[in-house]
Order: C-alpha cells, then structure tokens, then sequence
C-alpha cells in the first residue's frame, strides 16, 4: 500500500497574499474565499510568512487595562475596536503576519500533518516544496479524504 503524505490530501488552491500587501485587501481575500488564514508569498513564489484572522483581529481589541482606564466602562469598547481597524487597514501584510510560519513540505507523512493540526490547533497549513508554495491543507479536505477512505479506496 502507497504511503499516503501531505501532497496527496493538499488542495493545489494557491490563494496567497505578498507582504507588501495592504492589510484591507488580504481582509478581502479572506472574507470573499471564506478562509481563516493565508499564506504570504514572495514574487518567486516562497513562503515568507502567514497571516490568520487572529493575527488581524488581535490588534484592534482594547485590553482589559485600556478598557479601565476609560472614563466610563460602557459604551466605548466597540469604537476603539473600529478606530483600530481603521487605522491598520491600509498598513502592510508584514506588519502583522506571523514571520516564521508553520508549513509541510510535500512529502510529509498525514500522520505528522495530523498531529501538528491537532496538537497546534491549526485550520489551515502551506505545503512547500524547496521553499516554494505548491498547496495548502485545511481541517476540512483532511476529514473529507478521511471519510471518502483515502485514496485507491483504502477502507476500515
């Protein structure tokens, strides 16, 4: 039996965003595909980091400390979150993505890419090849390859 690696469950959808991107238009590029993350590419293709919806969303909410020190404690919260956003929304990808970021390379066992999505909490994960972006794997197409009894029919 084939021994079954992340280049066979990977989705070959190459949808990225560089990091001199603006951070409103990979907000875009979320929202439109429906996905919770991306990967940040360079003009050859390399993976240079990753941007998720955490990493856009953790900036704009007050922290406790910054809510305190408000002159009233209601009522205010929801405008420094939209004042926030207002103010990244043209910075750049590379301000706030995560620069070192977690990826497979093609020939990486499911069990590994398994254990780093449960154990990392991952929803999404780049799939290099020398450097290069070749696919991605979410959650979702490694349950449905699962469930369709991996491939040449492999079944319980």
């Amino acid at each position: 039996m084939k021994t079954i690696v992340a280049e066979d469950i990977m989705s070959r959808d190459l949808t990225a965003v560089m990091s001199q991107d603006r951070v409103f238009d990979a907000i875009h590029v979320l929202y439109s595909h429906g996905l919770s993350g991306l990967p940040v590419i360079d003009d050859d293709w390399r993976l240079v980091g990753y941007l998720s919806e955490s990493d856009i969303l953790k900036p704009t909410i007050p922290t406790y400390l910054e809510i305190l020190a408000q002159s009233t404690f209601f009522g205010n919260e929801e405008n420094l979150l939209f004042q926030r956003f207002g103010a990244m929304k043209n910075d750049l990808v590379q301000d706030f993505m995560q620069k070192d970021p977690v990826f497979v390379s093609s020939d990486t066992s499911i069990m590994t890419v398994a254990d780093m999505m449960l154990r990392k909490k991952f929803k999404r994960l780049p799939v290099t090849e020398e450097g290069r972006l070749i696919g991605i794997i979410d959650r979702g197409a490694f349950c449905e390859f699962l469930m369709e009894g991996g491939i040449e029919g492999v079944s319980s």
